[in-house]
């Protein structure tokens, strides 16, 4: 006969409560009509499937409630993200005023953490010898807090901070006109991007077309992985018990009025591992295409900005346009060989780690370090592989010359620069660093004033957070990443006019000197930096008619 089980509400829902003291049977006969005739089931088996009942419910009002919280606020994401694009193309136009003011505080800053830190730790390690003597010796210890009671550990702070404080001191004495130069670059880079507008809606291109590289792999994964024979488990339709471990054919069951064959699982063979893999190094490599069709679509607008004399008057009307039919019409062999390249080290780096998933469960501790080993080599060759991969598209962008021929000129160039590569690096990564973290700050500080109302009183209705919200951190979580994205989209077109704009600038060293016949193209700042000067064409006197 049926029981009655006493319920609770969970998320405004009925559901058997398994409480302790409820008194039930350990097995619960469901009755006919109602279940399958015979199923027998315990109260931990209730008791469980209230629990997984619950859960569901409870999470899908929690997805109901943050869709609530998109609906009312879509509109103030929105303004967030765009806030967002405005401040950073603000903030990169007004980089070729306030780009070297930033960089020597930023210097002048570290300096005085540094020499601050150093004074510290000494005048520590002074009070504490002269209060508790020489240390005898040093004893180990698990309390990381007894750390900072111990001469040695102030003294060793002291020494490490007063040896860095000098590396920055020098390198700030003996590269300061690299500095000086790098900043120039910086600002150079500036004017670049402010006159060409257009290229700071480019990222919208490369994110469209990685979203259907993307979705093709989705498709054809999806493909694979329903395209083998269906298997099948054999079910006695009376009692819902497996009558056979082995597979059976669905097809030949459908006329059964005693047995089913319900679906288990698709059979695939080897053959559609290997598509499985297949499809993954085609979304590798596509992928890494697009990245390279979308540098060297910049890089061929700001070099043609560099290399373009009297830049009012004879700039291209489109530049950016004309740099992707160049690209389209000469270049996508290039980009596709550069991408194969690195899509390969890629591949292989996921089969590492698809191996090293195999080896976890297994006590084969040698053979997971080994393979560790490898997979942080094969990471360290990308990475290589990918900065010359961006200067040689680079270099495609400027000469047109094929690949190999690209990246080996770039990499030759850039070894005979190394010291002003390294400067303007760190100077350009310093900078790009500092801007995200002020434009994402500023937003998510105003978003979170915004959103907790704040600004009620200012705002007229209309412009005021909505009364009832569930989740306060739904849309504050959302501005602030889709902030810091839209940034770095921002300034990665940024740090690509930066970088061309450096080859392009050490291009024109080697192959001009300022006279007549090879002028430099490098602006009036950087000749002036670096002591050079375009020579001018002497016009011929004209005697005075009183002199004959």
């Amino acid at each position: 006969m049926p029981y009655v089980i006493p319920s609770g509400s969970v998320a405004g829902r009925c559901v058997p409560g398994m409480g302790a003291g409820t008194g039930l049977p350990q097995n619960i006969t469901i009755p006919d009509g109602f279940a399958v005739p015979g199923v027998s089931l315990s109260v931990g088996q209730i008791q469980n499937g209230s629990k997984a009942l619950g859960k569901y419910l409870n999470a899908r009002e929690i997805t109901e409630k943050i869709f609530q919280d998109f609906r009312a606020t879509w509109w103030m994401i929105l303004v967030g993200f765009l806030a967002a694009m405005i401040i950073s193309f603000i903030w990169i136009v007004i980089m070729r005023w306030v780009a070297g003011p930033m960089v020597w505080l930023g210097l002048l800053s570290v300096i005085g953490v540094l020499g601050y830190g150093t004074y510290y730790c000494f005048i520590t390690w002074h009070g504490l010898r002269q209060k508790n003597g020489v240390e005898e010796s040093f004893e180990f210890s698990w309390d990381a807090e007894s750390y900072l009671t111990r001469q040695g550990t102030w003294l060793a702070f002291g020494i490490i901070a007063a040896v860095v404080l000098g590396i920055v001191l020098l390198i700030t004495l003996f590269l300061r006109n690299r500095i000086r130069l790098a900043i120039a670059l910086l600002q150079e880079a500036s004017k670049g991007v402010s006159s060409m507008m257009f290229t700071l809606l480019w990222p919208v291109v490369p994110f469209v077309l990685q979203v259907v590289v993307f979705s093709f792999w989705g498709l054809l994964a999806v493909l694979f992985s329903s395209a083998g024979k269906s298997d099948g488990v054999l079910i006695d339709r009376a009692n819902g018990t497996q009558l056979s471990n082995q597979p059976c054919i669905i097809a030949d069951f459908q006329n059964d009025t005693t047995r089913d064959c319900v679906f288990s699982s698709y059979q695939s063979g080897n053959m559609y591992t290997y598509f499985h893999l297949y499809n993954i190094f085609g979304l590798f490599w596509l992928g890494f295409f697009v990245v390279g069709l979308s540098e060297v679509s910049l890089a061929g607008a700001f070099a043609t900005f560099y290399w373009t004399r009297e830049k009012a008057k004879n700039m291209p009307m489109f530049p950016l346009a004309g740099s992707v039919g160049r690209c389209f019409r000469y270049h996508l062999g290039s980009v596709a060989f550069g991408s194969l390249i690195i899509a390969i080290v890629r591949f292989v780096r996921y089969l590492l780690e698809q191996l090293d998933k195999k080896l976890k469960q297994s006590q084969l501790g040698f053979a997971r370090f080994l393979l560790k080993c490898c997979a942080c080599c094969l990471w360290c060759l990308e990475s290589f592989l990918k900065f010359i991969n961006r200067n040689a598209y680079i270099m495609i962008a400027i000469y047109g010359k094929n690949f190999c021929r690209s990246a080996k000129d770039a990499f030759s160039l850039l070894m005979r620069n190394i010291i002003r590569v390294v400067v303007l690096d760190k100077v350009t990564d310093f900078l790009l660093f500092l801007g995200k973290m002020v434009i994402v700050s500023a937003i998510g500080i105003f978003a979170v004033h915004f959103f907790d109302g704040a600004f009620d009183n200012i705002f007229p209705e209309f412009l005021q957070r909505p009364s009832q919200m569930n989740y306060i951190a739904v849309p504050l979580i959302t501005v602030i990443i889709g902030s810091y994205f839209i940034t770095s989209a921002f300034f990665g077109v940024y740090a690509m006019a930066v970088d061309t704009l450096f080859l392009c600038f050490l291009e024109d060293l080697e192959r001009n000197d300022g006279t007549l016949a090879k002028p430099y193209f490098m602006s009036k700042n950087l000749m002036r930096i670096l002591g050079k000067k375009n020579k001018k064409e002497k016009t011929p006197k004209i005697a005075s008619t009183e002199s004959l």
